[in-house]
């Protein structure tokens, strides 16, 4: 289990709802918003650098910290039933396996056994976790993890975090392509999840502030790979911002765009909202989820980094809101 002191998170004004998020301040050593393996190229691998997901391009900073040490003796499990496709070879979204069980968790905390099978994964920003009743889905943070071990058996693979921070995996599209071929390899023909994308700010702390012109760039320079799934972030606090983050035609550009499915790898509100408030939008953006048919799959972010937004105490057993988001329709079940 790794952990790490609460940081403030500083939001900027609504901005019309739309207020793409918070930036942070950094912390200490685990997870911030999203970390595992190492920042920068040629760093080794580890938990490491914590900044705010979020922000509006211009506004804000992120903070940076030390790493620690991913979590080891990870216990995978079926990540839902293969379809008739299998995993696509060159750029394409085949192979899509079943996203009948959407529900995840993103937390340092391994999910205990009160959590299955209601929710049918989780993962910890590296590319081992914690043993779990819930299967686990690993994830090359960086481009320092791409040689990092891989649990046995696992079914999907997620990739590089938050590349167009700084504070993060700091990658430019370019170089992110680049280093696919690497990626494709370690999948071995398992699906691929892309690059996790949040907007950033201020651009002097980014390799670009939009996540969508972000995919563009890397679509264009890697458009024979594959790549089966996009990977979003999202910390706004209520369902219509959700939807236009997400959807084509609003006042943003939306991710379906990119004719993929998409994995909500993090969501939640931010570090300024109730436990009331993380609650209401819970309840109100799981239906909208478990709806949406090119929403494959979606992961709560549960640390400590927001408090009110946690699910898995540290011995692993469920909070109040880690009951709430179990009990809500449309989980895994039997």
């Amino acid at each position: 289990m790794f952990s790490m002191p609460p940081f403030p998170r500083v939001c900027l004004s609504a901005l019309l709802a739309l207020a793409l998020g918070c930036t942070t301040s950094g912390g200490q050593g685990g997870v911030g918003d999203a970390s595992g393996g190492a920042a920068a190229a040629g760093d080794s691998g580890g938990v490491g650098p914590s900044s705010g997901t979020g922000g509006v391009p211009g506004a804000g900073t992120g903070g940076a910290s030390s790493g620690g040490a991913p979590a080891t003796g990870g216990m995978t499990g079926a990540g839902g039933t293969m379809g008739s496709g299998g995993a696509k070879g060159s750029g394409g979204s085949g192979g899509v396996m079943s996203g009948a069980c959407k529900r995840g968790i993103a937390s340092n905390s391994a999910p205990g056994a009160a959590f299955h099978p209601a929710v049918g994964w989780w993962y910890d920003w590296s590319n081992q976790g914690d043993a779990s009743n819930v299967p686990f889905v690993p994830m090359l943070w960086g481009s320092g993890s791409l040689n990092a071990a891989l649990p046995a058996g696992f079914e999907f693979l997620l990739t590089f975090n938050e590349p167009n921070f700084h504070a993060q995996s700091n990658l430019t599209a370019a170089q992110a392509a680049g280093y696919w071929p690497q990626i494709q390899a370690r999948a071995a023909g398992r699906p691929i999840v892309g690059p996790g994308m949040n907007f950033c700010g201020p651009d002097s702390a980014c390799n670009g502030t939009s996540p969508y012109q972000y995919l563009k760039d890397f679509f264009a320079a890697c458009a024979d790979c594959q790549v089966d799934y996009v990977a979003v972030h999202w910390y706004n606090c209520d369902l219509p911002s959700l939807k236009d983050y997400l959807e084509p035609g609003g006042s943003l550009e939306g991710f379906e765009q990119f004719g993929k499915p998409i994995w909500i790898t993090e969501f939640s509100c931010d570090g300024n909202a109730s436990a009331a408030e993380q609650e209401a939008y819970m309840r109100a953006a799981i239906p909208y989820l478990e709806g949406k048919s090119n929403v494959f799959r979606y992961s709560w972010f549960s640390s400590k980094n927001i408090p009110n937004a946690q699910l898995v105490d540290s011995d692993g057993s469920p909070t109040a809101l880690g009951q709430v988001y179990i009990g809500l329709p449309g989980g895994c079940g039997p």
